[in-house]
């Protein structure tokens, strides 16, 4: 018998077996109903499952009083009744009274029935022991099934911007803008761009009936390695392989290998030469001498020094030379917000906001467009335009534009004319003395006869010069014949302005708006 259902009978021993009334199926499902009421108060995310459980038990509690009723009135025993929810992750159990002075369920025997319905993990054992206690038609959890712990997939954490590989060359001056640093990220060899977290397994779970229930995958991180970079510190992290700047490209990150400079160069540092790129941090200054066969970036001013580079130059904060002393080479553009006392020569275009008492030779366009966007006192030579909001200011001054032409066209048309001036100067003053001695006739001495021939010989030779000038003025003539486009584009002409577009020359010395200065049928026009 159970501890339910022991009854003690008399010193003979004997068993005597009582006849009991059915219990009402009625009775039984109040008792459910409450029990199924205060396990789901208990247990909420269960209550579907509990639900099934009790109208199963229901049917149960039915087909049991039907049998009870029975004619044979046959004693039946009590009964475990066992519910495993969907996903298998939880087991209920309910015990059902005898009938007709049945037997009760031992402990035991309850534990042999839960295992052989299939509960075979989380059992409650504890929980089990003490609600079989507390008699039947109670609903009770007896196993819990373990769920997977995921894992964590591997993880970058990316320590720099993702900034694209910046061409310091643009199209034009107004992609320029001098108010923001250079989007450049120079780093070191070493230096760690990213951190790599390892992926982390989870745990694999178990329902109820053993099952395993395997934990999802873990997935490495994808770390963004890209040129002149390295997996290192036991792969946890990627780091730069040399020194350069740093930018993505498709969706790597990448090194452009270029030599770095923290800090500031001046006098004793002397002169620098680079095979590549140079990326100085700080000023230049102090007459150094520096020449890099790419790109020159000077992240803070440029004084007296000499800059030359194989491609463009940016110096961000601005170019405050010394006459005389102070230089730009590119072949590429030259970039730079203020740009005073010095001299610039760029393969390409130069790009500022403000230009004073300076010297530009450049093969395109001078864009002065943003900032001031002022030129003053200085000589321009553009093989294709000049544009910029102001020309000269209130002070006065004189500028000089040469425009529309290779920049050499013209320099050579000047050189070749004032060449010529000089000779033909000193021809005619080679004339006189030749003819005050050829003169005399047979009356001149062995002396005078020595300086005609010397007079005579330098004639001839400046006399060749003159014929080979003039032949090298018809060529140049020629190709400043042709048709330029060339412009300068101002909002504001203050005197005075010399404009030379080819063989053509103009000076402004009026106030003059809103220019377009250009030529038209053999003529400069303002507007």
């Amino acid at each position: 018998m159970s501890i339910f259902d022991r009854f003690v009978l008399g010193d003979t021993g004997e068993k005597e077996r009582k006849s009991f009334s059915p219990t009402p199926y009625r009775r039984m499902f109040s008792a459910l109903d409450a029990a199924g009421k205060e396990i789901k108060a208990q247990y909420p995310d269960d209550s579907k499952t509990v639900d099934d459980f009790v109208w199963i038990l229901k049917e149960a509690c039915r087909i049991r009083y039907k049998k009870a009723l029975d004619g044979s009135m046959q004693p039946m025993k009590a009964e475990a009744h066992f519910f495993l929810s969907q996903d298998r992750m939880s087991a209920y159990a309910c015990l059902l009274p005898p009938e007709n002075d049945g037997d009760g369920i031992t402990y035991e025997e309850f534990l042999e029935d839960m295992h052989y319905e299939g509960i075979h993990y989380g059992i409650l054992q504890e929980d089990i022991q003490q609600e079989f206690a507390l008699g039947y038609l109670r609903i009770f959890p007896v196993a819990r099934g373990k769920l997977p712990q995921e894992g964590e997939d591997g993880r970058v954490t990316e320590l720099f911007q993702r900034h694209g590989h910046m061409r310091l060359e643009v199209q034009n001056g107004s992609q320029v803008d001098f108010s923001k640093d250079v989007q450049l990220q120079p780093v070191r060899k070493g230096t760690v761009i990213c951190l790599i977290r390892f992926p982390r397994e989870g745990t694999d779970g178990m329902d109820i009936t053993g099952h395993e229930l395997p934990s999802p995958p873990v997935v490495s991180a994808i770390v963004p390695q890209g040129r002149n970079t390295t997996i290192s510190r036991g792969g946890q992290a990627l780091t730069a392989s040399v020194d350069g700047i740093l930018y993505i490209e498709n969706d790597l990150f990448c090194i452009h290998e270029q030599k770095i400079i923290n800090g500031d160069l001046d006098q004793f540092q002397g002169s620098l030469q680079v095979s590549g790129n140079l990326y100085i941090e700080g000023n230049v200054d102090g007459g150094v001498d520096i020449e890099a066969s790419g790109d020159i970036v000077i992240n803070g001013k440029m004084g007296q020094a000499r800059v030359a580079a194989g491609g463009t130059i940016r110096i961000q904060q601005g170019i405050y030379g010394t006459k005389g002393k102070t230089s730009v080479t590119a072949a590429g553009q030259v970039q730079s917000p203020v740009m005073e006392w010095t001299e610039i020569d760029a393969g390409t275009s130069v790009i500022a906001e403000t230009i004073s008492n300076s010297t530009i030779r450049c093969g395109h366009v001078v864009y002065a467009m943003t900032g001031r966007g002022m030129i003053v006192d200085s000589l321009i030579r553009a093989g294709d335009s000049v544009l910029c909001l102001r020309i000269g200011n209130l002070a006065g001054g004189r500028s000089r534009f040469s425009i529309g032409y290779p920049t050499h066209i013209p320099e050579s048309w000047e050189r070749i004319r004032t060449e010529l001036t000089e000779v033909q100067s000193t021809l005619e003053k080679l004339w006189k003395p030749i003819t005050g001695l050829r003169k005399k006739g047979t009356r001149i001495s062995e002396g005078e006869k020595s300086v005609l021939e010397q007079l005579v010989e330098q004639r001839d030779i400046y006399i060749e010069k003159r014929d080979a000038l003039t032949a090298e003025l018809r060529l140049v003539n020629k190709a400043l014949d042709k048709k330029s486009k060339g412009r300068i584009r101002c909002e504001v002409v203050h005197p005075c302005l010399d404009v030379q577009i080819g063989r053509l020359t103009e000076e402004i010395t009026t106030v003059e708006e809103n220019c377009n200065i250009h030529v038209e049928e053999n003529h400069i026009l303002l507007k």
